[in-house]
């Protein structure tokens, strides 16, 4: 196996749980169209459908906080016409970005048994 970098890990393990959550959140919650959803975040309306339904971003579980944090960074995309200014944005918001990569990793590598 080689190196994996943590930004790989993040872009498979950690962003897609917080999509799942984002979509969640304002499908569920702020009753938002899926539609709208699929475009704010840049994803396909059947992308949101398998993130509702579990089938995408659930390898990773947050903790109460980072689910906060989440439901507020949803809030802002909500009100934007421009989303995120980078990833990073979104990384720098949860309490230990190591622990979490921490984590993503090894849910990766149990998942691959």
């Amino acid at each position: 196996m080689g190196i994996i970098f943590p930004c790989e890990i993040v872009s498979w393990q950690v962003l897609p749980a917080v999509r799942k959550e984002m979509t969640r959140y304002l499908v569920n919650d702020k009753h938002i169209a899926r539609k709208d959803v699929s475009k704010k975040l840049g994803i396909t309306e059947a992308a949101v459908c398998q993130y509702l339904k579990s089938k995408r971003g659930s390898t990773y579980k947050f903790s109460k906080n980072n689910l906060e944090k989440i439901q507020k960074l949803a809030d802002k995309l909500a009100e934007s016409d421009t989303g995120f200014e980078s990833m990073c944005f979104i990384c720098k918001q949860f309490d230990s970005p190591q622990e979490m990569i921490k984590d993503a990793d090894n849910a990766a590598k149990k998942s691959k048994r």
